[in-house]
């Protein structure tokens, strides 16, 4: 595997593509005793991390390893594992979002990766159990059943009969948005709500083309691992030098993914169970739903800055529940920047989102919020330490005003603090 540098996200570029699954809220009338004050606990966190945190940014990896497999030639094995503390505000055993945990800890990314990269049969095979980070949703530990194939993250061949023409057949990679499943390849560790409502991997066909500064990657496929191929995926990107480059990308369903196919094995996508207010099953937006978003990649030495947006949308659809329209607009900034040749970097994240119409696409239908969230990084050759301190505010609780954080959804902000560490080679 070719770990891209996280400053290019290109057609070239796709293995920091990723996978995402949407966590669905989770409901509960159990009361129970509230055993800590969480905002104290979260808050003594943030103090402590940022005591710890020196500047640092979304690293400078090491090179994959390589390997002389016989006749397949030489072969690229890169991965890692990665875990995390974490510690939040607003949990409580009647939170409406389903956040119970203040406190915790989790494994997050185990990754192995093996690419065959030259000569004009090629394959990639990926096997990666993951779990994201979000703001508003409960913290979890990483899982093998994301996908129909279960920990596969991706399979594919490819013939690539010219340096700037390919055709990938399997498992591939998502082209939407700039942010990757693998927590050290990004500038931040906690994921953005773009990123939440983007797909993952899909089986399909894949074709990417070169001509000059301009590369362009188109895919068919099953779109959300559903089965169903009805969608198309598209990412374009211009590279006007070696610090400016301009990325579009856009996916259209071009049928209906019925209610009894599944997404990433999380229940079936049909018109949803509702039980106390909360979907049993996978939203139907997401898997039949349009998207166009771009983002623009600037580097000015050792400091790059992505500024990016989103938006998708769902049309009214009857056989799956779908009554009306419903759409969720995103926007955020990201930057990097790296301390010279020491091991430290520094990370940031600003955002805002806001969901239109009845679907929750992320927390609550109608909520809308802003975010920011800074993460130091310190890597020494094959080890790192990260560490994030974010916070998210709600400037619309959403539909029935109890959306948010607090016992009783009330309350429009949440800090959480994060200490990560893990090895990549």
């Amino acid at each position: 595997m070719r770990i891209c540098d996280a400053r290019r996200r290109s057609a070239q570029c796709q293995s920091r593509q990723r996978p995402k699954i949407f966590q669905q809220q989770q409901g509960s009338a159990m009361r129970t005793k509230r055993l800590i004050d969480r905002k104290l606990l979260a808050g003594a966190s943030v103090l402590a991390l940022m005591a710890f945190a020196s500047p640092a940014f979304a690293m400078n990896l090491p090179s994959p390893q390589k390997f002389e497999a016989g006749p397949l030639g030489t072969l690229d094995v890169s991965g890692g594992f990665s875990g995390y503390f974490y510690a939040l505000s607003g949990a409580s055993n009647t939170n409406p979002l389903g956040i119970r945990k203040s406190a915790g800890a989790e494994a997050r990314v185990l990754d192995l990766t093996v690419k065959k990269s030259s000569g004009p049969f090629q394959f990639t095979i990926e096997v990666k159990p993951y779990a994201s980070l979000y703001f508003g949703v409960q913290p979890s530990q990483m899982t093998a059943k994301t996908f129909t194939l279960g920990p596969l993250y991706a399979a594919y061949g490819t013939w690539a009969p010219t340096s700037n023409f390919s055709i990938s057949v399997g498992q591939v990679y998502s082209t939407e948005g700039w942010e990757s499943s693998t927590d050290w390849q990004n500038a931040n560790l906690i994921d953005s709500p773009l990123y939440y409502v983007e797909n993952s991997s899909s089986r399909g066909v894949q074709v990417n083309y070169t001509y000059g500064k301009l590369s362009a990657t188109l895919t068919f496929g099953d779109g959300f691992d559903s089965g169903v191929f009805n969608t198309f995926q598209e990412l374009v990107t211009y590279s006007f030098d070696s610090n400016n480059a301009l990325s579009l990308y856009g996916t259209q369903n071009v049928g209906t993914t019925g209610p009894n196919t599944y997404a990433y094995g999380q229940g079936t996508t049909g018109t949803p169970n509702i039980l106390n207010g909360v979907y049993q099953g996978y939203n139907a937006a997401y898997v039949n739903s349009d998207m166009f978003g771009g983002y623009y990649d600037y580097t000015n030495g050792n400091l790059n800055v992505v500024p990016e947006v989103q938006y998708v949308y769902s049309k009214p659809n009857s056989r799956v529940g779908l009554t009306k329209f419903t759409s969720n607009f995103g926007a955020e900034v990201i930057t990097n920047y790296q301390f010279g040749k020491s091991p430290w970097s520094l990370g940031s994240m600003v955002f805002y989102y806001k969901n239109i119409g009845p679907q929750a696409w992320y927390l609550n239908a109608n909520s809308s919020g802003f975010g920011i969230g800074v993460t130091p990084s310190w890597i020494k050759g094959h080890f790192f330490v990260r560490g994030e301190v974010g916070l998210l505010h709600l400037t619309n609780l959403g539909t029935g005003g109890t959306g948010g954080f607090g016992a009783n959804g009330t309350d429009r902000n949440q800090v959480m603090s994060v200490l990560s560490a893990g090895i990549v080679f």
